[in-house]
């Protein structure tokens, strides 16, 4: 018979670890402990706990003696705790969920703190997920062989139902294998396809989630939108991404619409703002496509990619500032600034879409080229951030606030009282400063006031 796996979490015990560890079992579990095999160190993940043998509200007591808690979970057996100078945790009993329908809260759940681990363990969705470490002995409870999985860098799924029990399962396995670079077992993967139409009954929220941990945690997101497209996935997700699979393009992309979005994708920093617009930067060009005089063009695709990015984002119930940020980078994504631009203009380009946004502006271009095989992208960035750099130096005005005036000067010169005609001259002072930055001092200012006013 083998022994039993331990090993060692890496940290020291906290005080309640110690204090439970006296009355009960306690263990971390899930991904918290397939992180600490990987070799990720502690800090670096969220701690999960099990909790075993003993009862809820002798929990609560012995928890609230070193910390605060949300009980939110208290139906099923899950306390949110939250240590003195340490990050919020999940305290939970053993449970069993049994589904009771296809929708994520048509479950019947029930805990049970003297439940055997391994049958709480057996209910969750891989089996590289299905580990607990007791923190006493150290000892490892696996009953689904998940760390030969994760040694073999396989995905499994725990159960033929698991999909069918809740469908956002499969996305879930498809941003875990895209984040840790696995592959996917055969029969998980024929689970996957003969459940995706249930894709349908999952809330935008819960995919929007997924799939963001994807863009924000997998080094290549491209692995985990590929292996969608190829499983009959995508369709269910981003049927717009999917539909531009083999949309060729013309003489300057050597790949079709789709594995130059992916290619820029896995090329952006992994910021949620900016791998969103990396790949959602060209949807719109199937749409626009068209040929003239015997080439492929697709003009003002940038118009149709924003519009349509901002329908995904909107149907995926994404905030409205993050929206706004997207649609922005990509209406903006083609923009080119050579040496024949006068400062007057590179002013007005960047009054438009936002000093703030300059560096992420960069960052798709960038992301964009070197997806496409175009290596001067980045010595023609450097220089684009130079003159960005030279004109924001300079003491031009960006804003209408940046104005050596403001309204009540205006009120004053021409004598008038608050209203819309002082915010038109404001727009005025400001184009003429934007041509003329010399133009904006009090004096000068002023004086095109008074010369507006004779003019009306």
């Amino acid at each position: 018979m083998n022994s039993p796996t331990t090993f060692d979490p890496g940290r020291e015990q906290y005080a309640w670890e110690r204090h439970l560890l006296e009355v009960c079992d306690l263990y971390i579990v899930g991904g918290t402990v397939r992180e600490i095999l990987r070799g990720a160190g502690t800090g670096s993940v969220d701690e999960d706990y099990l909790v075993s043998g003993i009862e809820y509200d002798d929990l609560v007591s012995r928890l609230e003696r070193f910390g605060s808690m949300n009980l939110v979970g208290k139906s099923f057996g899950v306390i949110k705790f939250t240590p003195p100078s340490q990050r919020t945790v999940d305290v939970s009993l053993p449970r069993t969920e049994f589904s009771t329908g296809i929708a994520h809260r048509d479950f019947s759940v029930r805990f049970d703190p003297h439940l055997p681990v391994e049958k709480d363990l057996e209910r969750r969705d891989f089996t590289v997920n299905s580990m607990a470490l007791h923190l006493g002995t150290r000892i490892l409870v696996d009953p689904l062989g998940g760390r030969a999985d994760l040694e073999k860098r396989l995905l499994r799924v725990n159960r033929r139902d698991s999909f069918l029990e809740d469908p956002l399962r499969i996305l879930r396995g498809v941003q875990l294998m895209a984040r840790l670079d696995f592959a996917v077992e055969e029969e998980t993967r024929a689970d996957m396809r003969r459940n995706v139409a249930l894709l349908e009954s999952v809330s935008a929220e819960r995919v929007r989630d997924e799939l963001n941990k994807m863009l924000e945690l997998a080094k290549e997101p491209s692995r985990g939108f590929v292996f969608m497209h190829e499983e009959g996935i995508l369709p269910f997700v981003l049927p717009e991404l999917d539909a531009t699979f083999g949309e060729e393009q013309n003489e300057f992309h050597p790949d079709d619409v789709f594995m130059h979005s992916l290619k820029s994708c896995d090329r952006a920093r992994p910021e949620l703002h900016l791998r969103w617009s990396a790949l959602l930067h060209d949807i719109g060009k199937k749409e626009m496509k068209q040929v003239v005089d015997g080439r492929t063009v697709f003009y003002r695709h940038e118009e149709a990619s924003a519009r349509d990015a901002d329908a995904i984002l909107e149907r995926l119930r994404f905030p409205r500032e993050l929206r706004r940020k997207v649609v922005s980078l990509i209406v903006h994504h083609m923009f080119n600034i050579t040496d024949d631009w006068s400062d007057a203009a590179v002013r007005r380009f960047i009054v438009r879409v936002g000093r703030e946004n300059l560096d992420d502006l960069l960052a798709l271009r960038e992301a964009d080229g070197l997806s496409r095989g175009d290596g001067a992208v980045v010595a023609q960035n450097a220089s684009i951030r130079k003159r960005f750099e030279r004109v924001l130096a300079s003491e031009a005005a960006f804003k209408i606030t940046d104005l050596a005036i403001g309204g009540a000067d205006i009120m004053e010169a021409l004598g008038i009282g608050g209203g819309p005609e002082v915010g038109k001259i404001l727009r005025k002072l400001f184009e003429a400063v934007l041509e003329n930055p010399e133009e904006n001092t009090r004096e000068k200012l002023i004086s095109l006031v008074l010369r507006s006013g004779e003019k009306e």
